[in-house]
């Protein structure tokens, strides 16, 4: 252990707080838009979808994190997606984040029912690059490296919902749609 290392853990131990991760980040992360799953079920997904489709979030406690295939793989252009990390509530949400800039025309073909309006919704000049590995759907989450950084604990990720579906009032599962400004984990 180096002089830096026994300091920082002397200041933990004097103060009797936990010391945060030190976490890493890609893109832009705001704080000020935080929101969590228990919080979209408190308000409700017409609630949601009035409030942040369209809009900027950033969401945590999320987790289970994986590869759903994409459009090219190869360049990183794959789906990721989230589920709610939340026990204590009854529903399953999913965020399906759009990684490294997916042509608009793939994703209204995707989304073909959606009209119109999705193509203004997809116009998102901050999104952000991420590793073209980020599709590596047999990778495991290293601490020390950063790979498979979407399996972290502690993931954080704002982005812009562009779309958002209430798949199921039977079971309650949401589904939200993302274009990524940025992650931290």
């Amino acid at each position: 252990m180096n002089l830096k290392t026994l300091i920082a853990i002397g200041a933990c131990l004097v103060t009797f707080t936990a010391c945060k991760p030190d976490l890493r980040t890609i893109g832009t992360v705001d704080d000020d838009k935080l929101i969590t799953p228990a919080m979209i079920d408190e308000m409700g997904f017409e609630e949601f979808e009035k409030r942040y489709l369209g809009k900027e979030v950033t969401v945590t406690n999320f987790y289970s994190a994986k590869s759903t295939g994409g459009y090219r793989p190869k360049d990183g252009q794959c789906i990721l997606a989230v589920h709610s990390g939340d026990k204590h509530i009854n529903r399953d949400i999913t965020i399906y984040i759009y990684a490294n800039h997916w042509p608009a025309f793939v994703i209204e073909d995707i989304f073909k029912e959606s009209g119109p309006e999705l193509t203004a919704l997809l116009n998102y000049p901050n999104e952000t690059n991420l590793p073209a590995d980020v599709c590596d759907e047999r990778c495991e989450y290293s601490e020390e490296t950063g790979a498979c950084f979407y399996k972290s604990s502690n993931l954080k990720v704002t982005g812009k919902i562009f779309d958002a579906r209430n798949i199921s009032n039977l079971t309650g599962e949401y589904r939200l749609y993302m274009k990524l400004k940025g992650v931290q984990y």
